[in-house]
């Protein structure tokens, strides 16, 4: 009885850290990505003319660039650590969830009827990706 016991604990800690790197590299992705988009509209430039390479960013574009490198190291640990057939569409879904929200919120982007209802069958999903076997 205590084996199994143990057993089901050992796999409800690998759930929970599973989970956590997951949600980690959803909210370094979605703020890296957010910021990005910010910092594009402001004083970004990147030219090329008469043999001159001209590149010029702000700290908004720097500090997406960082925190979307964060998310692709940590993206590598958790297909280390998670089965890609688990992490990808979890965490995609989740991404996808969270930039068409907060696109919405803080970029004052409009979200369509359809991207709504996909978001609905997107999170149905990932309940169902969740559920135990």
């Amino acid at each position: 009885m205590k084996k199994k016991q143990m057993k089901q604990n050992n796999k409800d800690n690998k759930r929970r850290k599973s989970m956590g790197i997951i949600l980690i590299y959803v909210a370094f992705s979605v703020t890296g990505l957010l910021l990005l988009k910010i910092g594009t509209t402001r004083s970004f430039n990147l030219s090329f003319s008469n043999g001159n390479f001209e590149f010029s960013v702000n700290s908004i574009l720097l500090i997406g660039t960082v925190l979307y490198l964060l998310a692709f190291i940590t993206s590598l640990i958790a297909m280390k650590t998670i089965d890609l057939s688990i992490f990808y569409p979890i965490s995609a879904g989740l991404g996808y969830v969270l930039v068409c929200i907060l696109s919405y919120i803080v970029l004052k982007e409009t979200i369509a009827k359809e991207q709504l209802i996909g978001i609905v069958f997107i999170l149905v999903g990932v309940i169902l990706m969740n559920l135990k076997k």
